[in-house]
């Protein structure tokens, strides 16, 4: 071949990575140009569904365009996470993810399939949700933390608790309460907060670790009690309820829920999605409704983020190895 061929072919090689470059670059900068689908890796009707639809109107509002939900339930939210970490990097396929899908079952489950950290590209978090030990009174009649781990004591391994899934917080929480409290229940995963719930209505379960914002209702209507909660701090929406830590010194247990893409998602799709979302987190009227059921704002630019998924995964990495928590 020529050496003027050569050139020829160079320059059309140079040429084709160019407008490729060009193209992606584009797209990038016009995104979003159609509906971005948000995936969940829980139910609709779950905690997690809870708070995206707060945020739906105004992230729309704030993206320019509509979002679609996506619920792939099942396998303590891995069947969501794995198809988000398959899902090409063009900015339309993100998941919103947990503390339990990103920092929990990295060490739960043995073969996920996909990394939990390589294989995403951090958004940004939008809450920091409290659970909250809450129990049927009619299976258990404890009302604080003490006469709980009591009760529990007179009856190891003869009562259950539920969950939303393997790997939820909702399950290692739990998992970590037991270790320390030094009490024994069976544990018994659901998929997704509204059957969970519906078990310790029915008394298949006496309680569980919930997310606060499912079981409001049933705290005001009197089914459920709620004994205590598990951030460090009182929730400001039930100033009453004391922490959990105020009976097991130092006992804490947070989730977060927030967007991830794939690997590989464009710098300039990551920087103005998550600015949408700073939009979202700063509007007084999300701002009160999220707080209306006991959660809290939580911004973080990507690489924030990306270091507390880090934080977390190590983190519930050790409570996995000191509570011998499995999967069921």
């Amino acid at each position: 071949m020529s050496v003027s061929r050569l050139a020829s072919l160079s320059r059309i090689g140079l040429a084709v990575v160019a407008t490729a470059l060009f193209s992606g670059a584009a797209a990038a900068q016009s995104w979003p140009t159609k509906p971005v689908t948000i995936v969940q890796g829980f139910p609709a009707g779950s905690g997690l569904d809870i708070i995206a639809r707060i945020i739906q109107a105004p992230l729309e509002k704030a993206l320019g365009t509509t979002l679609v939900f996506d619920y792939k339930a099942g396998a303590g939210g891995n069947l969501g996470s794995d198809f988000v970490a398959k899902a090409a990097p063009d900015g339309y396929t993100f998941l919103f993810g947990t503390a339990g899908t990103h920092g929990i079952n990295a060490s739960l489950y043995k073969k996920l399939g996909f990394d939990v950290e390589a294989d995403f590209t951090p958004i940004g978090p939008i809450v920091d949700v409290p659970n909250v030990l809450t129990v049927n009174p009619k299976v258990v009649d404890a009302k604080t933390v003490t006469e709980f781990i009591e009760i529990l004591k007179k009856q190891p391994g003869k009562l259950n608790y539920g969950s939303s899934g393997n790997g939820a917080s909702t399950h290692l929480g739990f998992a970590m309460f037991n270790s320390v409290a030094g009490i024994d229940l069976v544990h018994i995963p659901y998929k997704g907060s509204p059957p969970a719930i519906q078990a310790m209505l029915n008394g298949e379960t006496c309680c569980q670790f919930a997310q606060l914002q499912t079981v409001l209702g049933q705290h005001k209507a009197g089914t459920l009690r709620l004994i205590a909660v598990s951030t460090a701090k009182r929730v400001p929406l039930l100033p009453d309820i004391p922490t959990i830590g105020e009976t097991l010194k130092g006992f804490e247990a947070t989730t977060w829920y927030g967007m991830l893409g794939p690997k590989g998602v464009d710098p300039t799709i990551v920087n103005k999605f998550n600015a949408a979302i700073k939009v979202v987190l700063e509007d007084k009227e999300t701002i009160e409704k999220l707080a209306g059921i006991g959660n809290a704002v939580r911004y973080e630019t990507p690489e924030q983020f990306k270091a507390t998924i880090k934080k977390d995964r190590e983190l519930w990495a050790g409570v996995v190895k000191s509570t011998g928590a499995t999967v069921d």
